[in-house]
């Protein structure tokens, strides 16, 4: 079977989750019991502390499930830490232009292709790395960089984005993407649309994927049958609250059915 990050590359449909709020472990656990191939550790917009992203990611790999960070911002320290405690890569949102990505991989790729920190006594090498130089070549050909596209910038230079090296792929963030067209919400909308085909031409031609994060399954699907092959879906709160509000709306048909009951 290929690692996910084969799957990345060769263009295969993966499909993974945001982990917006809980910070149990074993959350990594039930995603994967679930059927997800990778899970989004939300830590722009989740309240996530070190210890608790580690925690995470530490089952995560202990079951084969790629984790990757959204990072809060552009920043030495948070790559570092993030990439020392064994994520599988980072999501960075925002992202605007090719100066922008190319910090990220400064940072988070070992030399020649960046200048990662070299601490490998740690979680990310299982506390056991080979030597030097080939931990460096093994630790870049795993590490995934993805580029969230959600602003209309960001779709201007998205050439250049794509053409970084070590940029593995353009995932597009449609809400913000939305309101930075004019029209919140709007997918559908004439500049959303130009916008997303913009993305996944740019991606083709530059030999990447693009995907998307979105909760809105269809649109996920129209967004898949025009060649996005990245895709994470809803997030853990989400389906907690579809799944509670079906198991509600059930009972009370139940209930409300006079020939439901049994004697």
């Amino acid at each position: 079977m290929n690692s996910f990050k084969e799957k990345i590359k060769n263009n295969q449909f993966v499909l993974g989750t945001m982990l917006s709020e809980i910070s149990s472990p074993n959350i990594a656990r039930m995603l994967k019991v679930g059927g997800f191939e990778y899970l989004i550790i939300d830590c722009e917009h989740g309240y996530f502390d070190y210890s608790q992203t580690a925690a995470i990611i530490g089952v995560a790999n202990g079951i084969h499930l790629p984790v990757i960070i959204r990072i809060p911002e552009i920043r030495r320290e948070l790559i570092t830490k993030y990439m020392d405690m064994g994520a599988s890569g980072l999501l960075v949102p925002m992202t605007g232009t090719k100066e922008d990505i190319e910090i990220v991989v400064k940072y988070a790729k070992y030399m020649p292709i960046g200048q990662r920190g070299v601490s490998t006594q740690r979680a990310h090498s299982e506390y056991n790395p080979p030597a030097l130089a080939d931990y460096f070549v093994e630790a870049n050909n795993k590490t995934i960089i993805f580029a969230q596209i959600e602003t209309c910038e960001g779709v201007s230079n998205i050439q250049d984005i794509l053409s970084v090296e070590g940029v593995d792929a353009a995932i597009i963030g449609p809400n913000d993407m939305a309101c930075d067209c004019g029209t919140p919400g709007d997918f559908n909308s004439p500049k959303m649309q130009e916008n997303i085909d913009t993305v996944i031409a740019a991606a083709k031609a530059a030999g990447k994927p693009s995907g998307i994060i979105s909760g809105n399954i269809p649109f996920l699907k129209e967004c898949q049958e025009k060649g996005m092959t990245v895709f994470s879906c809803n997030s853990e709160v989400g389906m907690i609250i579809s799944g509670a509000k079906s198991i509600v709306n059930a009972f009370q048909l139940v209930g409300s059915d006079p020939h439901s009951a049994k004697v």
